[in-house]
């Protein structure tokens, strides 16, 4: 999982978070995953439904996958804010661009 967090860290350190984002937004599965922009930081969610008693009280749940902050020209990625899963899902897209 570290090469996979140092290979987006440099995919990272390309663009601006924003520009990250962006390009998250359009190659995340819709519906699956939730993106949010806070000045330096971008964090990821993954979405899940929790189901009600015969399907009343459903909600949804946002569990984040993965944290990034940027400071100056530092990207931070914290290895437990980090979801294997997810990253290696991060990584397989990189290899398609």
């Amino acid at each position: 999982m570290d090469e996979h967090l140092q290979r987006l860290r440099r995919w990272i350190r390309n663009s601006t978070l924003r520009q990250f984002y962006t390009e998250l937004d359009a190659r995340l599965p819709k519906g699956a995953y939730a993106l949010e922009l806070e000045g330096d930081t971008l964090t990821v969610f993954r979405l899940e439904k929790s189901r009600g008693l015969l399907g009343i009280g459903a909600r949804s749940i946002r569990r984040p996958c993965l944290a990034v902050v940027r400071h100056n020209d530092a990207i931070e990625i914290s290895p437990e804010s980090a979801d294997p899963a997810f990253v290696a899902l991060l990584a397989e897209m990189m290899r398609s661009r």
